[in-house]
């Protein structure tokens, strides 16, 4: 089974269709909700990257801030995700030609990899990473989910 037909079934079945017929504030909603989940998880990254960067918050340990926003993280992620569906299920046969889409979801994958792994090893740990290690884990992360960003908003010009 191809992407477009495995999309095209998607976009047909009965949740889509429901999605679909709403009125157009429904949408809207839904884009709201994921520019928040958005919001969340790039303003924790964000806040914690910086700090891995030395240029701001030096008075709390990274495994300080990484608790304090890393509920932050989940939350817009879970919203992100259940925002997203709504968004893509009426219309997905409609993103599978699209490059800058499947971008957005290789950039996802990589950050969320990056996220449970090498991000999280450096920000966990009580000692301090090697100062290379840790900026370019934080330009790596910024770098990734700002990508997503910048490509989720560009998918509807391509």
């Amino acid at each position: 089974m191809t992407s477009l037909e495995l999309f095209s079934a998607l976009q047909a079945n009965p949740i889509s269709n429901f999605i679909g017929h709403q009125n157009h504030l429904f949408g809207a909603v839904a884009q709201l909700f994921h520019i928040t989940g958005l919001i969340l998880v790039l303003t924790s990254v964000l806040v914690v990257s910086l700090r891995l960067l030395g240029l701001g918050l030096v008075r709390q340990t990274v495994p300080q801030l990484v608790q304090a926003t890393s509920r932050f993280v989940w939350v817009g992620i879970a919203l992100l995700t259940v925002s997203g569906l709504v968004i893509f299920l009426p219309a997905a046969a409609h993103y599978d030609p699209n490059p800058i889409f499947w971008l957005k979801f290789e950039l996802l994958a990589l950050a969320l990899v990056l996220h449970v792994t090498l991000y999280r090893k450096v920000t966990q740990s009580e000692e301090a990473p090697r100062p290379i290690v840790a900026k370019g884990t934080a330009f790596l992360a910024l770098s990734l989910w700002f990508g997503i960003a910048f490509a989720g908003r560009f998918i509807g010009f391509y």
